[in-house]
Parts: C-alpha cells; sequence; structure tokens
C-alpha cells in the first residue's frame, strides 16, 4: 500500500546523506577559514561604520530592502525524481501530506537564512531605533517567520501555474510589497492598509492555483533538478561531482584571444586544454572573476592599509585554492589518457597556468592601491602576492596534483 509519509521519509534521508557526503569537502577545506576570516573582519568594521552611523542614512528603507528580499525568497526542495512523473502522478491525489511535510521541511530549514540576516540587521535596528524594547525585537522576528511562511506557501501555489512570466511578476509584486510593508511597520506608518494588500495578493494567488487542472509536475521535477545542480556547482568548487553536467559556453572571442599565445607544439598540448576548459566551462572564469571584483571591492573600503593587503593576500588564496579543481576537471575524461604527453607535461602545464592567473590578480589587486598613490603598497602587495605565487603553486599545488596522480 502506498504511504507518502513513507515516502517522504526516504526522500528525505536519501537528500541528507547526499547533503552530508559533500559538505564534508567544504567544511574540511582552506577555504572555509578564509571565508570565516573574511566575515569577522567584516563585522568588526561594521560595527565601527555603525558607531559613526549620521542620522540622515535611510535606515529603515536599508533593512526593509534585507527583510523584504529574505521574505520572499523561498525556495521550495520537494525532493522528486525524473521518473515520479510517470510513477507518482496516478498517486497524486495521496500526495497531498507528502508535499505538505516538504513545505514544512523547506520553511525549517530555511531558519538558517532567517537568523543570518536578522543577525546583520538587528546591530543597525538597534542604531537607528533606540527606543525600542526587547518586545519589539521579539514582535519583528515573528512577523518575519510568519510573512516568510504566507510566501512559502505561495511559492507553492504559483508551482501550479506554468506561464513563468506570471510567476516571475508574482514574485516582482510579493517582493515590492514585502519592502513596503516592513518600511511602513518600522516607521509606524499604514501598516495595516500594506498588510491588507499583503493578505490579498495571497489569497488571489491561492484561487489562481486552484483554477489550475492538478499538480505541473514536469515544473516541479525541473525546479528540484535545478536547485540540485545549484548545489552540485557550489560543491563541484571543492571537490569531485560525478553528477554534475559540465556545461560550455564558446566566448569565442576570448578563446582566440587565448590561442595566440599558445604556439602549436606537441608540448603545448595541455596548455592549449587548461586555458580552454577555463574560459569555456562555466564555472571557473566566472567564479575567478567574481572573487577579483569581490577582493577589489572590499580592498577599496577597508580604511587600514594592512588589511587591505591581507584581504588581497586572502583572495589571491580562495582563488588559487579554488582553480585547484581544473586539474580534475577531465578525470572521468578516458580520452586523456591516449594522450602522446607525458604526464609531467600536464603538471608543468596546469601548474603553469595557474601561476599565470595567480600573477594577473596580483598585479589587480596592486594596481587597487594606484588609487591612494601608494606607491609603498602597490609594490608589497605586488611582492607579497608574488611570492605567495611560487610557494604555493610550486610548492602545495605541486605536491596535491602528484599525490592525486599517484
Amino acid at each position: 500500500m502506498f504511504n507518502p509519509v513513507d515516502l517522504f521519509k526516504q526522500r528525505l534521508t536519501e537528500h541528507i546523506k547526499l547533503i552530508n557526503r559533500y559538505l564534508r569537502y567544504i567544511f574540511n577545506g582552506h577555504f572555509m577559514i578564509a571565508l570565516s576570516f573574511t566575515i569577522i573582519m567584516l563585522a568588526i568594521y561594521y560595527q565601527k561604520w555603525l558607531e559613526n552611523l549620521s542620522d540622515d542614512f535611510p535606515a529603515a528603507f536599508v533593512i526593509a530592502l534585507a527583510l523584504g528580499f529574505l521574505v520572499s525568497y523561498n525556495p521550495i526542495q520537494s525532493f522528486l525524481k525524473k521518473p515520479d512523473k510517470v510513477f507518482l502522478i496516478v498517486k497524486e491525489e495521496e500526495m497531498h501530506r507528502y508535499f505538505r511535510l516538504t513545505l514544512l521541511y523547506n520553511f525549517f530549514v530555511q531558519l538558517y537564512v532567517v537568523l543570518i540576516v536578522s543577525a546583520a540587521v538587528v546591530p543597525l535596528y538597534a542604531q537607528a531605533f533606540p527606543g525600542k524594547t526587547k518586545l519589539d525585537y521579539v514582535l519583528l522576528l515573528v512577523i518575519i517567520l510568519v510573512v516568510k511562511g504566507w510566501n512559502m506557501v505561495t511559492n507553492w501555489y504559483m508551482l501550479k501555474i506554468r506561464n513563468p512570466r506570471i510567476r516571475m511578476v508574482d514574485k516582482l509584486i510579493r517582493g515590492l510589497i514585502g519592502i513596503a510593508f516592513f518600511y511602513f511597520f518600522l516607521q509606524e506608518q499604514f501598516f495595516v492598509i500594506i498588510a491588507i494588500l499583503y493578505f490579498i495578493v495571497v489569497i488571489n494567488n491561492y484561487f489562481l492555483a486552484r483554477k489550475q487542472s492538478g499538480l505541473a509536475w514536469d515544473l516541479l521535477i525541473e525546479n528540484d533538478q535545478n536547485r540540485l545542480a545549484l548545489f552540485y556547482r557550489f560543491v563541484s568548487m571543492f571537490a569531485e561531482v560525478p553528477q554534475l553536467t559540465k556545461r560550455l559556453r564558446k566566448r569565442r572571442m576570448l578563446a582566440s584571444f587565448i590561442q595566440n599565445f599558445i604556439p602549436f607544439t606537441h608540448t603545448s598540448t595541455y596548455d592549449y586544454l587548461y586555458r580552454l576548459t577555463f574560459i569555456r566551462s562555466s564555472d571557473y572564469l566566472s567564479l575567478y572573476v567574481r572573487l577579483i571584483i569581490i577582493g577589489g571591492a572590499i580592498i577599496l573600503f577597508v580604511p587600514n592599509v594592512w588589511l587591505k593587503i591581507i584581504f588581497a593576500l586572502l583572495f589571491i588564496y580562495m582563488s588559487n585554492f579554488q582553480m585547484i579543481t581544473l586539474y580534475h576537471h577531465y578525470q572521468t575524461n578516458i580520452w586523456l589518457d591516449l594522450y602522446p604527453v607525458n604526464l609531467e607535461n600536464r603538471k608543468k602545464s596546469f601548474i603553469k597556468w595557474v601561476s599565470l592567473l595567480t600573477l594577473i590578480q596580483t598585479v589587480i589587486f596592486a594596481a587597487v592601491f594606484f588609487i591612494w598613490f601608494d606607491i609603498g603598497s602597490v609594490v608589497l602587495t605586488f611582492a607579497a602576492g608574488s611570492i605567495f605565487n611560487y610557494l604555493f603553486n610550486y610548492g602545495y599545488v605541486k605536491r596535491k596534483i602528484e599525490k592525486a596522480s599517484h
């Protein structure tokens, strides 16, 4: 006899095992140490910034923006698989308990995001509204949870709507109303009117979804597959993920530019392979550029020169560490074993390429100091980055890929 609760327990157990298997790679890596250091330093400077907060700063709008996005972002993972649209669709009437349990799971799992955003917003809230009592803080948290629950249920209803434009407009409207809701709540104005408007939108979505004939199983499964692919892409920065489908982009201009610097010789086989993989893969180039942009922004806004240099080295390290997975990109591809090229040549080509990437990033971070015409910091950042480049790539990375090759 089919039991939807047992099915939920089975799918949830499989999901937790999958998450735990890959989270070990993330939390055991050096990346988490670097990320923790970054968060601590940003928290310190955030506190200092709050101490000098001007009276005309739009704190209510900033808080409302953060909380509006928080309650509107409610991704739903329902643990469905591709065969389900054939084998479970006939049990749709019995699946209501299953989907209620998945909604509860998603709500409680996403509470960690509520805690993180609340922890970031509360100091600003306390600084901008010093007269608030503990009861006000509790009331704000309760309202966040209630509105987030509303939005999650509404998201579920909207997954019955196949038209992507309707779903997009709905998210936009609820996002804007959410921002207005919290803004007027903080300002203690028109709060009831916005709350009623919010309720009307939720009720409208409910009746709109009720008009649909059955669940959009293909849409639910596609939504789950996209969520899982997103998780795999994140984990792939730390370890090899066999389940991840590699996506390639042509990027003809960049690829053509890179090829101009690679000699057409037997020994340059892996130079060609790794550089084009870096350019055309959907992971490496975007990650590299993002870390440069974030690192450059932090260097710009952190006031202390020594901390600027430390953050420059930290982001050079994070980029370098993530690029190690490029060496294993073709681990499951047997064609590389047929290349008549020595394995040592492959290692040298890889180290040469990641060293060049590190050098480019070092030059960019050092160039940021030119904004203040601080030549000493430019030289120091470049020297420190170059020393790190040599020690890390020709020391740690070389040993790591040699160990992986045995």
